[in-house]
């Protein structure tokens, strides 16, 4: 059989299993009779460890507490700021009412979990009856970057500095992999920074490159051609566009630098399909593979999908990553404790990191070896949580999966005081990315224009 048909057909049986899995969720959720008798939104500004170049010095995000007549109260991150709006929508509907899915997000599957009395992973993998193991901790990647300093004037990571920033965290946290966000820098400082990188950490951590879609293809191959002794774990998309030229350009590369691709645009790729169930609804089990990108090109070598694609689409993602050979991670967008949570549950679930070691012969569907990574984490780089306890510990890199049903944590009363969102606060940092902006470039000895035409200086 052609194998793109091959795959075709193992996607379709893929797609119907995890409906099939949608439809038992949906159907075991709204039987359980809960009604949404109150919603609380609490908005927060969370401070980042240092200033993140354009991005700022703080993070402003949105939370929600949905609570039920039954007593149960699902948490959700990233949703509706308009208490009043969310509250009109969902007040005094089942939370496993189709036509709020989008508004729960995140609580739908924090709700279902306590509803089944299971943390969401075990949950998850008894409804696929799945064989391999569940995972109990995930093995986590350190996202780091180049930082200006924090309203103290604290926490700055210099080009300097960063090898010996880089150690710090290592030893702080065990993590046996980092990932270096390129972006600040012109593309040929980064092949000394990743030199300098490399001899000060060993060879036994996985160093990881994300330049986010910011180089040309002709950067890209001399970025990889001049790093390829230094072994690193994956290149994440380094040229950017539509998919297309990405597909394009990942494509050439793969053939022309031994350094993986990673991807979260190539999932394998799917035909655009509108979402209408919101962050973590698993809209893309409606969408079809797109065979003809699929026959036209193979621009990546591991898989990394957003979590708020839905854990019943990161599934499917990986399975047919899998059936092609492909690698598999996760990518990671800006995450406090709920949303960690779940990235945590699905890994544990659909990454089966704990394998007797054994030779895998043939086209079998079982999971290829070597082949699942850590998480991407910018979870490293916030001051504070707002969940109980406060921020998740590493344990040699790792990450606990919560034991907990549902997801696993509980928003923390005191906490989302501390970190309640002002307009005075807001202000604080803005003030000081302004700052920052009128200068960065200089600061960090741009000479070229990222058009290509040198730095007309006017200072």
């Amino acid at each position: 059989m052609d194998p793109i048909a091959e795959l075709a057909e193992f996607d379709r049986e893929t797609v119907a299993q995890a409906k099939a899995v949608e439809q038992r969720i949906q159907a075991e959720g709204f039987a359980a009779g809960h009604t949404i008798r109150d919603v609380r939104v609490f908005r927060v500004l969370m401070p980042w460890i240092g200033t993140k170049r354009w991005d700022g010095s703080a993070e402003g995000f949105t939370f929600a507490e949905f609570e039920t007549d039954k007593g149960l109260v699902g948490i959700a991150e990233g949703t509706n700021a308009d208490a009043d709006e969310l509250k009109d929508k969902v007040r005094g509907k089942n939370p496993f009412d189709p036509r709020i899915r989008a508004d729960m997000g995140l609580a739908y599957w924090d709700l279902i979990g306590k509803i089944a009395n299971r943390p969401l992973g075990q949950y998850l993998h008894e409804l696929f009856a799945l064989e391999t193991p569940l995972a109990e901790r995930v093995p986590m990647s350190a996202y780091t970057w180049y930082s200006f300093p924090d309203l103290n004037g604290e926490n700055a990571v210099t080009f300097e500095s960063y090898p010996t920033y880089v150690q710090g965290i290592i030893r702080a946290h065990g993590f046996h992999n980092i990932k270096l966000s390129m972006c600040d820098f012109e593309p040929h400082r980064y092949v000394e920074l990743v030199r300098n990188i490399r001899a000060a950490v060993g060879p036994d951590v996985d160093i990881r490159a994300d330049p986010h879609a910011s180089w040309g293809e002709a950067q890209a191959l001399r970025f990889m051609r001049e790093v390829e002794d230094c072994h690193l774990e994956w290149i994440e998309e380094p040229v950017g566009g539509r998919f297309a030229p990405i597909f394009r350009a990942g494509h050439r590369l793969r053939l022309l630098s031994t350094i993986p691709i990673s991807s979260h645009a190539w999932l394998p790729p799917l035909v655009p399909h509108p979402d209408a169930k919101g962050r973590y609804g698993d809209g893309a089990l409606d969408a079809a593979l797109d065979l003809d990108a699929l026959r036209r090109w193979q621009p990546a070598d591991i898989s990394a999908p957003d979590a708020y694609a839905g854990p019943l689409a990161l599934k499917r993602y990986y399975d047919a990553a899998r059936f092609m050979g492909m690698g598999i991670g996760m990518h990671s967008a800006y995450e406090l404790g709920p949303a960690t949570a779940i990235r945590l549950h699905i890994a544990a679930f659909t990454f089966p990191y704990e394998m007797p070691y054994h030779i895998v012969w043939g086209r079998d569907r079982a999971f290829p070896p070597f082949s699942a990574h850590a998480l991407d984490a910018h979870y490293n780089q916030w001051a504070d949580d707002v969940i109980c306890g406060g921020k998740m510990a590493y344990d040699q890199g790792f990450l606990a999966v919560p034991k907990e049903p549902g997801l696993g944590v509980e928003l923390d009363p005191e906490r989302l005081r501390q970190y309640a969102f002002s307009e005075e606060k807001a202000a604080a940092h803005t003030r000081h990315i302004e700052q920052i902006r009128a200068t960065h470039l200089d600061a960090l000895g741009w000479r070229v224009e990222r058009s290509g035409w040198r730095r007309y200086r006017t200072r």
